[in-house]
């Protein structure tokens, strides 16, 4: 009986200890973390919110198109997504790892010619500045063959991804 009166004394003095520290600083915010509000205010189309997120000098660079230098660059070609094909992106799935950070990405858009809906994949390799993002090289694929650029033969519905009955066009 005792030994057993010992140990809870020990135990209420753990925890008087404990209340008595100061409180841990939190961390900065996870790289996903912000990627997902970077996200959030891609689908805003609201630049500020976008440009937000980067460095003054930040580069985007595309397997389609010329890379977009300066944080104002990437929030407009944000902004004409939204306004002109309907854009909206989610981030499927990522990791990280020191200043660096990878994702999967899925965007639904409409076709300005045709009206048509449509999705498109890829995957994302940010480099991380200060807290903010420095460097994103997308990596997207697509042709007449394969027009999302899709795994041939993945369930993406079956494991959770976006697809394209749930597209939506953007809220405004």
């Amino acid at each position: 009986m005792q030994a057993g009166r010992a140990s809870l004394k020990g135990r209420e003095g753990a925890r008087r200890a404990a209340r008595q520290t100061k409180p841990v600083a939190f961390a900065p915010v996870a790289h996903l973390d912000h990627i997902r509000s970077y996200y959030e205010a891609l689908n805003s189309g609201d630049p500020e919110r976008v440009a937000a997120h980067f460095t003054a000098d930040a580069v985007h660079y595309y397997t389609r198109l010329g890379p977009h230098e300066g944080a104002a660059a990437i929030a407009d070609n944000a902004l004409w997504g939204v306004e002109n094909v309907d854009g909206q992106w989610r981030m499927e799935h990522g990791i990280e790892q020191g200043d660096e950070a990878v994702i999967e990405w899925t965007m639904t858009w409409r076709d300005p010619k045709s009206g048509e809906r449509r999705l498109n994949r890829g995957a994302e390799w940010f480099r991380f500045e200060g807290g903010k993002i420095a460097e994103v090289r997308a990596y997207h694929h697509g042709d007449r063959k394969n027009p999302t650029g899709d795994l041939l033969g993945f369930d993406f519905a079956g494991r959770g991804y976006t697809t394209i009955e749930d597209w939506k066009p953007p809220a405004r």
